[in-house]
């Protein structure tokens, strides 16, 4: 079945499942009188940061979402000004003047120019080790500065004065506006990191912050608690007084506090998907269930840590050799199969891309390659004994809950029958291990996601850029990079989308740099009284300012 159909699907599934309780609008006061101020309690993955320039998941990205206000916000999909209350665009469309509203810190402080120009140069600084040191690599003097050819004053990030924000591109980036609503862009209160060092963002009560919410405590592992920021400038539209994100593992536990009305809205797979949409259908609960602009795949550390996976066949046998329709439909339970990196309902201009590229692996598989042969030959290659049994690998699961232990047994199970190598199970502690130990190249493969910032395929080819800081297995092919170039640097888009369909094919398929796996779907169920909970497809799993819980 083509995306296109499936996707319909999903969006006529979504409007017969899904009761539309939450989308935007979140300053309408429901019928029959006043919104009181609410508690709402919200299942969340385990946070790593509250550092906008480190957080590099989408559970940190949900409370810096909540707690600082960048220039944009995004609201039911759209770009709207939110500490930005205009900017102009130059006619070459290379810089950027945003004049901020008047907004001030939790402290009182008010937020400036140079809060901003503090924040991205702070993201660019190589010895703040941010993941996402390439994002802002558009900007003016950014591959300079990092490269440590350039001062931060010869960056295009100007403070013109305290409400003059002015941003100078290298060249014009078609989705900047889209880019300015990412929270990582931030704001940050110079004096406030400086004090803290390099313990900034662990300890949310020496923190400022200029959003709708401000963060109270933070039970590591645990929970994470926010309350009504009543300096926020918008306070008035911000109806829910207190935002508990708990850590919730278990699949079993999620359901059955949804169900017992302890939780107001939590993410679910497996066996208790089906459970819940005839709870929907049966009116006890609500529930979303949309596409999602988000791709899972296989990891390997090309670094050499385990000489096997420095070889492409080797790679591409570990890929080809996953049962993908099994993995997804008999453990996973939601999603689709996929044979890319660049996931559906992302466009290239106005054109989605997967209605146009096909799939890279599809060609691959289409060609019954055996997996074992393909190790061998690699082993060969590498000059080590072609047997497969006599070489063993290690992977790394993403968690310890009971799901992460199954797919790991199942991925063991795939590799050793069909290609018949050793393969070791390590362990995480928690997602914020994981995350620690994949950034820090412990681990040898390993399952990793990565969620789009922006409507454009970029956000998915860049992230594999020899210097990408989220590129964890350190893959490396100056092909790959010459072919980014070009990217880079163009601008029409039906010339973007070749060259795109390109860098794909060849990290997929040539170089097997990542193994695909799936495309994520969204569904994540709610108590009926939830009202205004959006579901961001770019950066934090909610959008908190216009949500509230009726009748609390």
């Amino acid at each position: 079945m083509k995306r296109n159909k499936i996707l319909a699907l999903i969006l006529t599934a979504a409007l017969t499942l899904t009761t539309f309780v939450g989308c935007g609008g979140g300053d309408k006061k429901p019928a029959g009188g006043e919104t009181k101020a609410t508690v709402m309690n919200l299942e969340l993955a385990d946070i790593k940061t509250l550092d906008p320039g480190l957080a590099s998941d989408v559970a940190s990205f949900t409370a810096v979402n909540a707690a600082f206000e960048g220039l944009a916000r995004t609201n039911n999909g759209k770009v709207e000004k939110a500490g930005a209350e205009s900017w102009e665009v130059s006619a070459d469309k290379k810089t950027y003047t945003f004049k901020l509203r008047d907004y001030n810190w939790s402290d009182g402080k008010p937020v400036t120019a140079k809060d901003f120009v503090y924040g991205w140069t702070r993201i660019l600084d190589p010895n703040t080790k941010s993941t996402y040191i390439e994002f802002l690599s558009g900007v003016k003097n950014a591959k300079n500065f990092t490269a440590g050819k350039a001062k931060a004053e010869d960056l295009g990030l100007k403070a013109k004065d305290d409400k003059t924000f002015v941003v100078e591109l290298e060249r014009p980036i078609p989705y900047f506006e889209e880019m300015i609503a990412f929270p990582l862009l931030s704001p940050v209160r110079e004096d406030v990191v400086k004090a803290q060092g390099d313990k900034y963002g662990t300890d949310p009560t020496k923190m400022v912050y200029c959003g709708p919410y401000t963060i109270t405590a933070w039970q590591k592992g645990a929970k994470l608690t926010l309350k009504k920021n009543d300096k926020y400038y918008d306070k008035d539209v911000v109806k829910t007084n207190e935002v508990n994100l708990t850590v919730i593992k278990e699949m079993q536990t999620r359901y059955q506090m949804l169900m017992n009305k302890e939780i107001d809205a939590i993410q679910i797979t497996g066996e208790y998907v089906e459970k819940l949409k005839n709870d929907v259908k049966s009116g006890k609960i609500a529930g979303l269930e949309q596409a999602d602009p988000t791709a899972f795949y296989m990891i390997f550390n090309q670094t050499g840590k385990n000489k096997l996976l420095t070889n492409p066949k080797i790679r591409l046998a570990f890929s080809i050799a996953i049962d993908r329709e099994t993995y997804v439909n008999k453990i996973y339970k939601r999603g689709f199969v996929s044979n890319g990196l660049v996931p559906t309902i992302l466009k290239c201009g106005d054109v989605v891309y997967r209605d146009k590229i096909q799939e890279p692996l599809k060609e691959v598989i289409a060609q019954n390659k055996d997996p074992k042969a393909l190790f061998i030959e690699g082993l060969k290659e590498l000059g080590l004994d072609p047997d497969p049994a006599k070489h063993t690998v290690r992977y790394l699961p993403q968690d310890s809950s009971a799901f992460d232990k199954q797919s790991a047994e199942f991925f063991q199970n795939q590799w050793e029958s069909k290609i018949g190598v050793n393969v070791q199970l390590d362990s995480a502690a928690s997602f914020a291990d994981y995350l620690k130990k994949t950034h820090d190249g412990n681990f040898e493969i390993a399952m990793s996601g990565w969620g789009a910032d922006y409507n454009d395929p970029d956000s998915f080819i860049g992230i594999f850029k020899k210097d990408n800081g989220n590129n964890y297995g350190k893959y490396n092919n100056p092909k790959y990079e010459e072919l980014y170039k070009k990217i880079l640097n163009e601008t029409d888009n039906a010339k973007r989308l070749e060259l795109f369909a390109q860098a794909e094919k060849l990290l997929v398929n040539e170089d097997a740099g990542i193994a695909p796996i799936f495309y994520k779907d969204r569904r994540s169920f709610y108590q009926n009284n939830v009202k205004g909970l959006q579901y961001p497809a770019f950066g934090p799993h909610y959008e908190l300012k216009w949500a509230y819980v009726e009748g609390k």
